[in-house]
């Protein structure tokens, strides 16, 4: 999982253009005709709206200038040819594109950008804003074309040559870039975003001694404004050691008493050294000083988390400003201490404040997909389809919970999204890699996993794919041969196991004649290891989405499940979601009858009911130990029962065992159960129709193992009918 927000640079919105609108070929706006003068007045407004910083709430200004303009002129509605206009009819469509790539929706930028450009004449600015479009959907070659056209009319656009200096940046091309930056700080030679893209460009470029140079030259210039600090700060953090930074910007907090960006640089500083005590004391004078500056408190609650101190976060939050970026911290604060359902609702205040940031979007897909809230995450983000982000970890974290709920058509695309907006993610690609692998489009899986291998050939994901491939290219019978041999828990001893599957080798095996070869391979007493295939095989797929009985009475929330899949997890994390105020609530899990399944999926359901522990331990054939663990988010109820009977085994019994260890209110009720304290792996070939459930491990719960042993019920019944077990439940 991605522990983080991913390091990926996304370029901030470059200064865009407006055009403010001309009055036809009148002498002053009285002059306009009706339509015209709404025209005019409603694009004013929406300028003024951009211009204050309010984009959203420029768009319906500028919708309607649009409308009126449509009206005017009902020829521009579907404009497909160049035509010539006034400045008045074109401005509109300008600013409103400019409005949408500030909001990062860069494809209606584009799209109204280009509109904007079929009326003539063109102006310099309206090439930015369509170069800012592109870039933002990292269209980069036509980006730099579209800026290089404003140049082309304007020599001395401050956007466009920035634009021109940020794509070659982004395309590895440092000394374009460099000679671009170096242009425009010619016409803004105080701006510091281009100054430390200057550095940036020479330290690419291995020239360290020309970029200390850059940054002494930027300081003497501009050494009694706080600019000059902050290159020259810029360069130390990136060249000098720690000492030399810390003197720098104590002397710059001496020379800017009153400005809270100065003084905050050496908090930021102890922090990012990993001292946050010494970051913790710097952060609280600041706050005493600066009472109203949400950095201070955004700070302070990053190194509380970072301390491991949720309480005193909790007190910082409590006294802050109503701000977007203090949300977070906070929503990413409980993140930190895997409570991931609680960090939620401040990642939503975050979103509400400043839907532009994308940040609260990340934070929110991240913390569903980390707390299994796998549906969640993707009917967020299908709520999200309709805007254009920027952070190719958007999509990334869709599609990693369109892949978990096995939805793997639905995850491609956006993995496909991820790597648009990034293409060097290669974790992207290997996902894609790993999706076609499972449905079995073996040339898009190798297509993808040697383009996400080209990037880093030590993809893990990537390389998995092309080791399967390798081995789909064996016949079958030889590689469930080989998955049973490398699994199979009871290995009989000598060269017995080998010699029961010799008949695997033989090529052009049936799915029946494999699956009879396991059938005689195994251990005549282990009933979890077996073959499916054929018209059974069909059946299976079919019903394991679909293998849980869900019922409501009252304060009584009635589950049962058939087996323990893939999926039976988030079907139940899905169910338990919508149960209200839980902590009031019964809980009933019918486990009779089921056979067990998946240890995985049982222990994802500990995860999701029990706080931060070790939920089981797995032991495999070679010795070799893992561990599941739950996080301190869960889901509490009042009382739990779980109905158990004779055939209730394996994953059935982990569940069981689970939560009656950990949990003080929990019944269990029936019959000793059967008694296996063992898990499954499975081999799967949808091509052929066949799966093979292997058990190849042993598990215990805080060092108890049922192997034989049975789990004894606490209430014990007699009968089989539900009604029989539910008397129990009080």
């Amino acid at each position: 999982m991605r522990s983080r927000i991913r390091a990926f640079v996304v370029a901030a919105v470059l200064a865009g253009g407006g055009i403010l609108g001309g009055c036809l070929d009148q002498d002053s706006p009285s002059a306009l005709n009706g339509l015209e003068k709404q025209i005019s007045d409603n694009n004013q407004k929406g300028y003024q709206k951009i211009e204050e910083g309010a984009y959203e709430d420029a768009l319906p200004f500028l919708n309607k200038a649009i409308e009126y303009v449509y009206k005017l002129d009902p020829e521009l509605k579907d404009l497909k040819r160049e035509v010539e206009r006034s400045e008045l009819i074109d401005s509109p469509f300008n600013n409103i594109s400019w409005a949408y790539n500030e909001l990062g929706d860069y494809a209606k930028g584009l799209d109204y950008i280009e509109k904007s450009l079929l009326i003539l004449p063109n102006t310099d600015v309206e090439y930015v804003n369509k170069g800012n479009a592109l870039n933002g959907l990292r269209r980069n070659e036509e980006a730099l074309a579209s800026y290089k056209q404003a140049v082309a009319l304007n020599s001395r656009s401050e956007s466009a040559i920035y634009g021109m200096g940020l794509v070659s940046y982004e395309e590895g091309d440092y000394e374009e870039a460099l000679a671009q930056f170096k242009k425009y700080l010619e016409l803004v030679p105080s701006d510091t975003d281009a100054a430390e893209m200057v550095i940036d460009s020479l330290l690419a470029l291995d020239r360290d001694e020309k970029a200390v140079k850059f940054a002494d030259s930027f300081f003497k210039k501009y050494e009694d404004s706080y600019e000059g600090y902050m290159i020259k700060g810029y360069l130390l953090e990136e060249t000098a050691e720690f000492e030399e930074t810390e003197r720098f910007y104590k002397q710059a907090g001496e020379k800017f008493p009153d400005l809270p960006e100065a003084q905050l640089k050496l908090g930021e500083l102890y922090y990012d050294n990993g001292d946050y005590d010494t970051a913790a004391d710097h952060f609280n004078r600041l706050l005493n000083k600066f009472p109203d500056e949400p950095e201070v408190y955004t700070w302070l609650i990053w190194t509380s988390s970072a301390q491991g101190d949720l309480d005193q976060a909790e007190a910082v939050y409590a006294k802050s400003p109503d701000a977007a970026e203090i949300h977070n911290a906070m929503g990413n604060a409980y993140l930190d201490q895997g409570l991931y359902l609680e960090s939620l609702p401040y990642f939503e205040r975050a979103i509400k404040l400043d839907p532009a940031d994308e940040t609260g979007y990340i934070y929110k897909l991240k913390a569903l997909d980390w707390g299994k809230r796998y549906y969640r995450c993707v009917e967020f983000g299908q709520k999200l389809a309709d805007l254009a982000f920027s952070h190719p970890d958007i999509p990334w974290y869709i599609g990693q919970c369109q892949l978990e709920l096995e939805n793997y058509e639905e995850a491609i695309p956006y993995f496909e999204q991820a790597v648009h907006l990034n293409p060097e993610d290669c974790e992207s690609l290997a996902q894609i890699a790993y999706a076609y692998l499972l449905l079995e489009d073996d040339a898009k899986a190798k297509e993808y996993s040697n383009r996400a291998l080209k990037i880093y050939d030590e993809d893990s994901t990537a390389l998995y794919v092309q080791s399967s491939l390798e081995e789909k290219q064996e016949p079958l019978g030889g590689r469930v041969r080989q998955f049973f041999l490398d699994n199979y828990l009871y290995r009989k001893s000598g060269d017995q196991l080998e010699q029961a599957l010799e008949k695997l080798k033989q090529p052009g095996l049936s799915v029946e004649q494999i699956g009879r070869t396991i059938n005689n391979a195994k251990l005549a007493d282990d009933r979890f290891t077996f073959a499916i295939y054929g018209d059974a095989y069909d059946q299976m797929t079919a019903a394991r989405d679909d293998n849980i009985t869900y019922k409501e009475k009252g304060n009584t929330y009635y589950f049962a499940f058939d087996s323990f899949t893939e999926t039976t997890d988030d079907q139940f994390i899905q169910l338990l979601d919508r149960i209200p105020n839980p902590e009031d609530k019964t809980l009933v899990l019918d486990l009779r009858g089921n056979g067990g399944g998946l240890s995985y999926s049982a222990n994802a359901m500990l995860d999701v009911l029990l706080p931060d522990l070790v939920t089981s331990t797995i032991i495999y054939q070679d010795g070799y130990t893992s561990s599941y663990y739950s996080d301190a988010s869960h889901t509490g109820f009042k009382k739990i029962y779980i109905f158990v009977d004779e055939n209730t085994a394996s994953a059935a019994e982990l569940l069981t065992l689970g939560l009656k260890t950990y949990l003080n209110n929990v019944t269990v009720v029936g019959r000793d159960t059967f008694g296996k304290g063992v898990g499954q792996v499975v081999f799967e070939d949808k091509r052929n129709r066949i799966i093979v459930y292997v058990v190849n491990h042993y598990w215990n719960v805080k060092q108890n193992n049922i192997m034989n042993a049975h789990i004894k019920p606490d209430i014990y019944v007699k009968g089989n009918k539900l009604d029989d077990f539910m008397r129990a439940v009080k």
